[in-house]
């Protein structure tokens, strides 16, 4: 197999595999306004997480910053620094906006008004920064 098939197929089971962390997220997210709310965060966080990475790992870089912000919302409201109501609606609206993206690879790798707006939304709503697009340089140690 070349490359470049190889990384369609990346890709075609990133798609898959994401469409089904994206339900477990957002029945997750729906569990944090009830008694199993400490086992959703986590569970939701594991999810967010392994998206984040796999997102990054495979260049889609709007993927992983949306995640990202979405776990940075998660942190706030598991620290009690946001409404769990407000956590979980702009969590679920982030949902519907990574589904788009799980559709749409260019946007998924550079991101659009869309993906902006939401990430905007989601460190409103966490009080944490917006987290960087691309990778995170870390400055070189010095001798």
């Amino acid at each position: 197999m070349d490359t470049e098939a190889l990384k369609k197929s990346l890709l075609k089971k990133f798609q898959e595999v994401t469409a089904d962390r994206l339900q477990k997220i957002q029945l997750g997210v729906i569990d944090l306004e009830k008694e199993t709310a400490d086992q959703a965060a986590d569970d939701v966080a594991r999810e967010l997480h392994t998206m984040k990475g796999e997102a990054r790992m495979l260049g889609l870089a709007a993927i992983g910053q949306l995640a990202h912000a979405a776990e940075d919302v998660l942190r706030a409201e598991r620290e009690g620094k946001t409404a769990t109501e407000t956590a979980t609606d702009v969590m679920l609206r982030a949902c519907d906006v990574l589904s788009d993206l799980i559709e749409d690879l260019d946007a998924a790798h550079t991101g659009s008004s869309a993906t902006e707006e939401m990430v905007k939304a989601l460190s409103e709503v966490s009080g944490h920064p917006v987290p960087a697009l691309g990778p995170v340089r870390r400055p070189a140690a010095q001798a």
